[in-house]
């Protein structure tokens, strides 16, 4: 079955439950509903399961780029420091060392605005499945209190 089949027998489980008149109660079999609740968890979108794991996945990737970024300045400062002994081999590694920060800086900056940019579209898509189904138990309830 699919989610709507199973929120719709979730549905006629209450409607069909004896209600208690005046107060609006009514006794329900409490393991019935159970399954289908949990029925409708196995259903949910794999955006919803795959959350968090997102949001680990972008913090080890901005971790891992740091790193990168972190290795080539710190081969970059290596390299700086071997080539001091003459002026002119000193005045040329500073200029590639500057050009190789540059690089692993501007690297580190496209690979977290890529991750950033790529969690963001994963949740918006997640928030948007989320919305609808929000919607659809919205919907669901309203009905139930008609």
């Amino acid at each position: 079955m699919d989610i709507l089949e199973l929120i719709s027998e979730l549905e006629e489980k209450i409607d069909s439950s004896l209600e208690i008149p005046l107060i609006k109660k009514a006794f329900v079999n409490k393991e019935e509903l159970m399954n289908l609740v949990g029925d409708i968890s196995l259903q949910l979108p794999d955006e919803v399961r795959m959350a968090k794991s997102i949001a680990e996945d972008r913090t080890r990737i901005l971790a891992d780029a740091q790193k990168q970024a972190d290795l080539i300045i710190k081969n970059a400062e290596q390299k700086i420091i071997s080539m001091v002994d003459e002026h002119e081999i000193t005045k040329r590694a500073n200029e590639q060392a500057n050009e190789i920060i540059a690089k692993a800086q501007k690297n580190a900056r496209d690979i977290r605005i890529g991750t950033l940019e790529y969690s963001d579209n994963l949740l918006s898509q997640l928030d948007n499945t989320l919305k609808a189904m929000g919607e659809s138990v919205n919907k669901s309830r309203s009905d139930l209190r008609k």
